[in-house]
């Protein structure tokens, strides 16, 4: 009921503010925004294939939003859940909160999703806030683009070029939650060609207060970032772009096994380099080829303390050919019902228990770990083409190389080769019709090919109004811990040895079936674009059903591991995002979304809200003082996630300082409309993580020049 008011009394403000009589009034950009995302072609909201919200850094630093999972709370339709202090769970049209694996992440051209489980680490994005200059949110099925990982959506993080920041920014926020965030940035230039920045961050923050794992709440983090850019004009209509990017940082982690007796914090050392050549060849030409190198190595070891049966190599050789057998045989039971050679391999593991004697109740401690490195190389040429006014196409084709290598999860390294070619097209048959056709083949080493084309026509009534119809197919390539597991948690410096070992591994293991299907999705939509500058209104909404087939939704883990293609969900509604200027000095934020979800498995309902939204007002006075409210809701209410509520109040003011200096202050205070964010991490089984304080404050102070 809440909610419902809150949206309601959304309404009512957007309706009731005055709308202005003349165009010629307003002092603001009239024109619809242009974007790239959808179809890497840059093309007006009007003309897109898809659905797209916009987050400019104007609308994060006037929001106050100090993080990027906190700016996708403005999109329609995201699901943003908070696990600990720095593990987000992001999904578009949430679903399973697990492993959020269905929706690509762009950071100027790298795909920044992980190689184990294809999840993001948000905390650890090797940009600052403050050089964000937009994002822009696909949001339908962008696989016709930029392949597997993009079915459901694409978010694409723009930092700002170095020509927008010369000269010196210092920032520092301390608030709520011991946080402590401190920035330096220094823009320039070298040679009179070449255009630089360069970016220094640390993060600290403690993160919950209680978590119902061990009723703790140790989460906290640090974080030190570095960034470097460059870009370079080696002639005419010819650029270089260069990146790079450093960083480390540690993360407390609470709870890993009921065993444990020391705490599994990670150790995080990730590096990143990336170049992006362009050259115009004419004014109908241009050609594009980038390549970059990710590198991330996780730390994460803790020691343990089990009864010697757990660690018998019998027991574990029985773990690899049947870990049913294995729990029976822990439980004390016989077990029935394996091939021969399980049963050999049974009788093998309760001779050696036996043997054990008086020794198998004095347990033995030892070390384990989930350490983990991954690296990718990718290398990609894209060609754009302007036939005529009527035509443009941009083409393509990329390599990318993965490679992990875990003792723990994958028994050592492995590999996965992704070739990959796409195409897109704008044909403008006559001025009131725009229709975009897309298609991106690929395949890899672990599953084989797939193909997600897509088809879209966009009718311009009038100057004012574009209806959109699109029709979509994507694949979703099972990622390496799906595809090729070999799930073993080895066990050393032993506290006693047993049997004379010192080392040796846990009874129980996982093994990939090694033949998953991508997943799929039939993705259909309708959507409005209404561009009214002289009230200051633009608006995009649609309705939209995803079928998705084929699914991997099971809870992927070492006790339990048998992941399957038997599943499928459903997704239909309706959304909207509303941008009302009426005026100079106000501005306003609109985004709802409607979705219901109809799934076989009960993991897809995970992160499901009905109703979901966000309303962000901001007043700029003549005196460069500016005040803000922005209110977020999602209804979470199934399979026992929490609803997450919250209202934010940012107030600061720019002062000016001669001809180049400005400082600052912003005061941000937020309030949580529930302490606790629940949800569910197995069958039958919830975590809880809460605050013991509703209201949180932050105060910074930026200063540049």
């Amino acid at each position: 009921m809440v909610r419902i008011v809150k949206l309601s009394l959304s309404l009512v403000i957007v309706a009731s503010l005055p709308a202005v009589a003349s165009a010629n009034d307003l002092d603001f950009d009239q024109s619809i925004p242009m974007v790239l995302t959808p179809t890497r072609l840059k093309q007006s909201l009007k003309d897109v294939p898809a659905s797209v919200t916009i987050i400019t850094s104007e609308m994060i630093a006037k929001y106050g939003i100090r993080s990027i999972p906190d700016a996708l709370r403005l999109v329609p339709g995201m699901a943003v859940t908070q696990i600990t202090g720095s593990d987000f769970r992001v999904n578009y049209h949430g679903a399973n909160i697990l492993v959020p694996r269905r929706m690509n992440v762009l950071l100027d051209g790298m795909s920044v999703y992980g190689l184990r489980d294809s999840r993001v680490d948000w905390k650890l994005l090797p940009a600052a806030i403050d050089d964000i200059d937009r994002i822009e949110v696909t949001r339908g099925s962008d696989s016709a683009v930029y392949g597997s990982k993009s079915m459901l959506a694409v978010i694409n993080i723009i930092t700002k070029h170095p020509k927008e920041v010369e000269g010196i920014t210092f920032s520092a926020t301390a608030g709520s939650l011991k946080t402590a965030t401190g920035m330096a940035r220094y823009g320039g230039t070298l040679g009179g060609n070449t255009a630089f920045r360069m970016t220094f961050e640390r993060d600290v923050e403690s993160g919950f207060d209680y978590a119902s794992s061990l009723q703790l709440g140790r989460d906290s983090r640090r974080i030190s970032r570095m960034n470097f850019r460059s870009t370079t004009e080696l002639g005419h209509d010819e650029t270089l772009d260069l990146q790079a990017s450093y960083i480390e940082g540690g993360t407390e982690v609470e709870f890993v096994d009921g065993s444990q007796r020391t705490f599994p914090d990670v150790d995080v050392r990730n590096y990143s380099i990336n170049a992006t050549w362009n050259k115009s060849l004419s004014e109908q030409h241009e050609l594009q080829i980038q390549g970059y190198v990710m590198n991330g190595e996780n730390r994460q070891g803790w020691r343990s303390c089990l009864p010697p049966s757990y660690l018998l190599p019998e027991v574990a050789a029985l773990g690899r050919s049947n870990p049913r057998y294995v729990k029976t045989i822990l439980a004390g039971r016989t077990p029935s019902g394996g091939t021969p050679q399980d049963d050999i391999l049974a009788a093998s593991a309760i001779a050696a228990i036996r043997t054990l004697g008086a020794s198998a109740r004095t347990p033995i401690c030892f070390d384990a770990n989930q350490d983990l490195v991954q690296k990718r190389y990718d290398f990609e040429i894209q060609d754009t083409y302007v036939f005529s006014n009527k035509v443009r196409t941009v083409n393509g084709v990329g390599l990318q190389h993965d490679s992990v290598n875990s003792q723990t999860y994958f028994g050592g390294q492995v590999d996965n080769v992704t070739w990959r070619a796409f195409t897109n097209v704008e044909y403008k048959p006559i001025p009131k019709v725009t229709i975009n056709l897309g298609g991106f083949v690929e395949k890899d080493e672990l599953t084989g090919i797939g193909f997600s084309p897509r088809l879209a026509v966009s009718t311009h009534v009038n100057e004012r109004n574009t209806v959109r119809f699109v029709l979509s197919k994507a694949v979703r390539m099972p990622d390496m811990i799906e595809q090729r597991a070999n799930w073993t948690y080895r066990t050393t410096n032993y506290s006693t040895p047993l049997n004379g070992a010192t080392e040796g591994s846990f009874a129980l293991s996982a093994i990939s079936p090694g033949n998953l299907q991508g997943e799929r999705i039939f993705s259909k939509e309708i959507g409005y674009l209404g561009n009214f500058p002289q009230y200051g209104f633009l608006v995009d909404a649609k309705i939209f059903e995803d079928e998705l087939s084929d699914l991997i939704s099971e809870k992927l883990q070492n006790s339990d591991f048998r992941p399957t293609n038997n599943n499928w969900a459903r997704l239909r509604g309706a959304e909207f995002q509303v941008a009302y200027t009426p005026n100079k000095f106000w501005s306003i934020h609109l985004a709802y979304s409607n979705l219901n979800n109809s799934s076989t498995s009960v993991f897809e309902k995970t992160q499901y809200a009905k109703h979901s939204g966000a309303l962000g007002v901001t007043y700029a006075a003549d005196n460069d003082w500016k005040y803000s409210l922005a209110i977020y809701q999602y209804g979470a209410n199934t399979q026992g996630q929490s609803p997450y509520g919250r209202e934010d109040l940012v107030i600061f003011k720019t002062f000016r300082f001669g001809k180049n200096t400005t400082l600052t202050p912003t005061f941000t205070a937020f309030h949580l409309d529930n302490r606790s964010s629940t949800f569910m991490v197995d069958l039958g089984r919830m975590r809880e993580s809460r605050f013991n304080n509703s209201m949180q404050y932050y105060a910074t102070l930026k200063i540049t020049y």
